[in-house]
């Protein structure tokens, strides 16, 4: 059987050299992938075909394309918070010439959320520096030299070029009213009203605008308005911080009754940050309350944070005796051997010991003048309620003190970082005038030189350091009870010298800590022995230091006279 069998004829394909079609497909192909959020197959191909396409003109074309999708990219990543994923996508950006100057500032802002302020700062300055509308830039370059550089002055700079467009955002107002208030104390009253009425107008019910302009007026002693804005706010849903800061002002201004009432917020307040309160306070079990009646109770009075608190208010307890029928107190180790020499009449014991008392109900220690209903004519103790042993006194000043006629002056210029953020603390140099003065000897009491700058007094400023030898406060006592006069800022030196009733001469700074009421005349209501001298305005220590010198030269002179009387 015969099989027929069919011609088959093969033609040959013809070839084409040219890739024009295949940088087309792939064009295409990136832009269906970017399209359908395949962004980084899509991306990842642009990249591979930019660099075959000859032309110039279809090369920026396509470039332009890549950037426009990278640039979406990378916001979706902000978005979601991938923060170093869309940093990724900028670098890549920024390898083409002629791309978008908002990279800088989109780099920069991934980075501040990362936390890195230094390079935040870097990027948004190199927008600063280029862009034609960079309004917005300096509100970013402001939030972060303000929150993480911690520089408030160059922060009020890019804050008021923010103002320029942006004339009715009140939290840009409100910002410059707080760091004007913040950085010159006393000083631009009129912007940091003016700042944050304007704030006030814009915002009204802006809880926190309320409260800074009831804090800006009560700082200057504008009474009235403060307490209209305090008023206000107490209508805004204040927080615990907002209560406390109330409580502040009343106390400052001699309303002794309601101001120690809202000072009792300062456990809940929300910008505690690193304070830590003694664990106690952290139970409402056994936690007097105000309604209570105590005349047969047995009363722990608990110590709360420094040192300078407890000296200060461990003068209700003789008055706080007469309200129940007994009082044991807590304090801090140091203290313990200074208040039991001074016989305060209660058991003292340590925060470890707190399980062996057997107490009905416990008092934080600055709640004692709400309970002994104390108010400024009526501050109990105030010639001093401390003191130690003359034996321990004298064996202390032959193994420590120099045995001479000079005039012996004990000084403390720092206290704890509290003390910092408030302003409080003298630059040593300062003092230097008064180590240089002839028939007098100035010994340090600073048992930390914090800041080191005893190491760097000169050769013709003469300190004794006589912190370094004080191994509790009954030892500072002691070394106080062997001085002439005490000079010192707001810290617990102080209150130990008021306590004692150590003659002091007690430097402040324009604006005071809130239980300062009386810092002019002979003395400052809590302590009699202590003589204020103030700053005229914030940080002049010259004029302070200037009076205290007059002060020490009329008590040379007189010793002088006395001496040259005597033979």
């Amino acid at each position: 059987m015969q099989v027929s069998k069919r011609l088959v004829v093969r033609k040959e394909i013809p070839m084409d050299n040219s890739k024009d079609l295949i940088v087309s497909l792939d064009v295409g192909m990136a832009e269906y992938y970017c399209k359908n959020n395949n962004f980084d197959r899509g991306l990842e191909l642009y990249r591979e075909v930019i660099p075959t396409i000859n032309d110039e003109a279809e090369r920026n074309k396509i470039i332009n394309q890549y950037i426009n999708n990278a640039l979406s990219y990378a916001q979706k990543m902000y978005i979601d918070k991938k923060f170093i994923e869309a940093i990724e996508q900028y670098r890549e950006i920024m390898k083409f010439s002629g791309f978008p100057i908002n990279v800088y500032k989109n780099i920069g802002l991934c980075m501040k959320s990362l936390g890195n302020a230094d390079l935040a700062i870097k990027f948004l300055k190199r927008f600063e520096e280029i862009s034609p509308d960079k309004e917005d830039v300096y509100v970013y370059l402001a939030d972060l030299t303000y929150t993480d550089i911690k520089d408030n002055k160059k922060a009020i700079e890019y804050y008021e070029k923010a103002l320029e467009k942006n004339k009715n955002n009140y939290s840009i107002y409100n910002m410059l009213g707080h760091l004007y208030s913040t950085c010159y104390q006393d000083k631009f009253k009129d912007k940091q009203i003016g700042y944050l009425t304007r704030a006030f107008e814009l915002a009204p019910n802006n809880r926190i605008v309320v409260k800074n302009l009831a804090y800006v007026y009560g700082k200057f002693d504008e009474t009235q308005k403060a307490d209209e804005f305090y008023s206000k706010l107490m209508y805004l849903n204040p927080t615990h911080s907002d209560l406390h800061a109330y409580g502040a002002y009343l106390v400052r201004h001699k309303r002794f009754a309601e101001g120690f009432k809202f000072l009792q917020h300062r456990f809940q307040k929300e910008d505690l940050k690193n304070v830590s309160f003694p664990q106690i306070f952290t139970s409402k079990k056994k936690r007097w309350n105000i309604k209570i009646d105590i005349k047969d109770k047995h009363i722990l009075v608990h110590f709360e944070q420094g040192f300078g608190d407890s000296i200060m208010f461990v003068r209700f307890l003789d008055d706080l005796k007469k309200r129940c029928a007994k009082v044991s107190l807590v304090v801090q180790k140091p203290l313990i051997d200074l208040f039991n020499d001074s016989k305060l009449g209660v058991d003292i014991y340590s925060e470890d010991q707190i399980s062996s008392i057997n107490y009905d109900y416990y008092i934080p220690m600055m709640d004692l003048p709400i309970v002994c209903e104390t108010k400024p004519e009526t501050i109990p103790k105030a010639g001093g309620y401390l003191k130690v042993p003359k034996t321990k006194i004298n064996a202390y000043k032959k193994a420590h003190i120099n045995d001479n006629d000079k005039i012996k002056i004990g000084i403390a210029y720092e206290g704890t970082l509290a003390s910092k953020e408030t302003d409080r603390d003298i630059p040593l140099t300062y003092l230097y005038p008064l180590m240089r003065l002839p028939d007098v000897e100035v010994y340090s009491f600073q048992v930390d030189d914090l800041t080191r700058q005893m190491d760097m007094i000169p050769s013709d400023a003469n300190l004794v350091r006589l912190g370094k030898t004080f191994k509790n406060w009954e030892d500072t006592a002691c070394a106080m009870n062997c001085m002439d006069l005490m000079v010192t800022t707001d810290n617990g030196v102080m209150n130990l010298a008021g306590a004692l009733g150590i003659k002091t001469f007690g430097l402040f700074n324009r604006i005071v800590e809130w239980r300062w009421f009386k810092t002019q005349g002979e003395d400052i209501a809590w302590y009699k022995s202590i003589k204020p001298f103030q700053c005229p305005t914030a940080g002049a220590w010259e004029v302070p230091v200037g009076l205290v010198l007059e002060e020490i030269d009329k008590i040379r002179c007189k010793k002088i006279a006395n001496k040259i009387k005597k033979g």
